[in-house]
């Protein structure tokens, strides 16, 4: 999986990164309009929902892409 992230540095010049990262690290860092491309196909994440845990001491991070 191929993460790419389409970040805004301090200068503003919306440049793209592209980094392979693993699960732990994709649920934090994730962005709505973020790109995953994948060998045979590439998805935009169109929304992150947070949920919180039965305990309510940890939460659950929901990615949607399509």
């Amino acid at each position: 999986m191929e993460y790419q992230s389409n970040g805004n540095t301090l200068q503003n010049d919306d440049s793209i990164s592209t980094t392979v990262i693993d699960w732990d690290e994709f649920r934090k860092f994730a962005k709505v309009g973020d790109t995953i491309r994948e060998p045979s196909r590439t998805l935009r994440i169109y929304d992150k929902v947070y949920e919180l845990t039965a305990s309510g001491q940890n939460f659950v991070v929901h990615i949607y892409a399509q």
